[in-house]
């Protein structure tokens, strides 16, 4: 790269719209808002305009006598900017200036960083073109001239939907749970399955997985950030080999055909698209897998069991930034587990059925779809008393969040408690109590 070339960088076009924040009290309030001291180049048009964004935000004065009496701008710098101006009328244009400017930066500073890292002999290649993708995907997200119109936004949405090999549905395999979220989860749609320990989270999850590697036929990346690797897998096996996880640990040493033959009956249905990638993981880490892999479904268990972060608000919040960049940037389906608070657990021992997640509410708000499961204390009937019997509970999923569907329905579904796996059926269900109405006609 020749040395004697110059950044991007418009100086004149930095004073021009700091004047007119002087000079216009309504079109600084709008530049404050759109633009930031990164847009700009100059250090001292860098160190002005944060000056008076911050004046604004808290609502102080920005008139040349309050800024020259609080030694914020001398009057020759004031007279300089204002005079730089030779519209007002013209700062959405400039606008669009610097940020233009500042994205052929970042394209320039995206291109050092992986020149250098591609020189390093010991580069390490898939995490530097995944940081040099994600330089790329920031700066061009800082476009001021968005395309706005509602005919492109469908025509893009058009020629995903045409890259679908067929109907790509995530389905349970349980049809009136399906049915009841609209036939199940697209590309680029988030399920969330919120529930307490042992409500099956990981089973309904699984059973997904198994209907996709059977009807889609395209990769399933489980990220086991809770459990071992070597458990999802057993755990796949219960129902094919019909038999509970303990009984099948003992048949891998006391049965090894029966073992060697389950399993090679699991890697036929697989067909090699199935991978399991475990914790402790980071963001950048799974990331990583998903680049490498390309999955058309994605399970991600749990979202709050993510490395590297203090607190669960902390790591729900950047897990579910992060959702929202790569459920349109991969195009997979994605089913997201989140252990319930406390809060909610507490709600549902009392038919309270909001679907509150541990570390925040950030996922409810991005799912398409979200279910709650609930393990439901049976009564046990009087020959079940008489012989001590006690029943297993009975599994039941709320559809608290639906874009297409019955939200609101409650099921009962059918399960295998030994090979913590589903039956396929479903039977709709009511709350034993019912809300009381808050809200009466005149």
């Amino acid at each position: 790269m020749p040395d004697d070339l110059v950044m991007p960088s418009s100086p004149e076009v930095e004073r021009a719209l700091i004047g007119v924040m002087l000079l216009d009290r309504d079109a600084a309030g709008q530049i404050a808002a759109l633009l930031s001291p990164k847009d700009f180049y100059d250090g001292k048009n860098i160190d002005v305009f944060g000056k008076l964004q911050a004046r604004l935000a808290a609502g102080e004065p920005i008139d040349g006598v309050v800024l020259s009496a609080q030694g914020v701008l001398d009057q020759a710098d004031f007279a300089g900017y204002v005079d730089s101006v030779t519209s007002t009328g013209a700062w959405k244009n400039q606008a669009e200036v610097l940020r233009e400017q500042r994205q052929r930066r970042g394209l320039i500073y995206a291109g050092r960083r992986l020149c250098s890292a591609g020189y390093r002999p010991d580069c390490d290649v898939p995490a530097a073109l995944r940081d040099g993708w994600s330089d790329l995907d920031r700066t061009a997200r800082l476009s001021l001239g968005t395309e706005t119109s509602p005919a492109r936004a469908l025509n893009d949405y058009a020629a995903q939907v045409r890259s679908w090999d067929s109907k790509p549905y995530t389905r349970s395999g349980i049809r009136e749970l399906d049915d009841a979220i609209g036939g199940g989860i697209l590309p680029g749609q988030i399920l969330a399955v919120v529930g307490g320990d042992g409500s099956m989270k990981t089973s309904l999850a699984l059973a997904f997985s198994e209907n996709y590697i059977r009807t889609v036929a395209r990769p399933v990346l489980y990220l086991s950030l809770d459990m071992r690797p070597e458990r999802v897998a057993l755990r796949r096996l219960l129902p094919l080999a019909d038999m509970s996880e303990k009984r099948l640990t003992e048949a891998i040493r006391a049965e090894p055909d029966l073992f060697a033959a389950t399993l090679a009956q699991r890697e036929k249905i697989d067909g090699g698209r199935y991978h399991i990638l475990d914790g402790p993981m980071e963001l950048k880490d799974i990331e990583q897998g998903i680049a490498q892999l390309s999955p058309g479904l994605i399970i991600w268990d749990y979202i709050t069991a993510t490395a590297g972060f203090k607190s669960e608000m902390e790591c729900q919040r950047a897990c579910v930034e992060a959702l929202r960049c790569w459920q349109h940037k991969y195009g997979a389906s994605w089913i997201v587990l989140s252990q319930m608070s406390e809060l909610a657990k507490a709600g549902q021992r009392q038919g309270d059925y909001a679907g509150r997640a541990s570390g925040g509410n950030n996922l409810s708000r991005i799912a398409d779809t979200q279910l709650e499961l609930y393990m439901d204390d049976v009564e046990p009937q009087p020959y079940q008393m008489a012989q001590g019997i006690v029943p297993k509970p009975q599994l039941v999923a709320i559809v608290t969040k639906c874009r297409s569907g019955v939200r609101g329905s409650m099921w009962s579904l059918e399960y295998s408690g030994p090979t913590m796996s589903f039956t396929g059926r479903a039977e709709r269900v009511r709350r034993e109590k019912k809300r009381r109405q808050i809200f009466t006609r005149n």
